[in-house]
């Protein structure tokens, strides 16, 4: 029996730590704090959403994650000086 009560743990804890990741990818592109738990939900359930959240751009600027480009407005990480879609070194931070 002491074996099988490790296997429902583990079988338990591999959704936390999927959900926990989708909640901290949504709550670092900005999304909705909100939101964010509704992301936990459902990378826990299914993880593939852990991907749709991770190459989805971000809603708003995230102090230390990412800024948007002020020449083609595309969103970039915060330690990118020159913009590499256009080439402006003039950056949003």
């Amino acid at each position: 029996m002491e074996g099988f009560a490790n296997q429902v743990y583990l079988i338990l804890l591999v959704p936390v730590i999927f959900g926990v990741a989708g909640g901290v990818l949504a709550a670092n592109r900005g999304r909705n704090p909100l939101l964010v738990m509704i992301w936990c939900m459902a990378s826990a359930l299914f993880p593939i959403f852990i991907m749709i959240i991770y190459f989805k751009k971000p809603t708003r600027e995230v102090e230390g994650k990412f800024k948007k480009c002020t020449g083609c407005g595309e969103w970039l990480t915060w330690i990118e000086t020159p913009c590499r879609y256009c080439g402006s070194a003039e950056i949003r931070s």
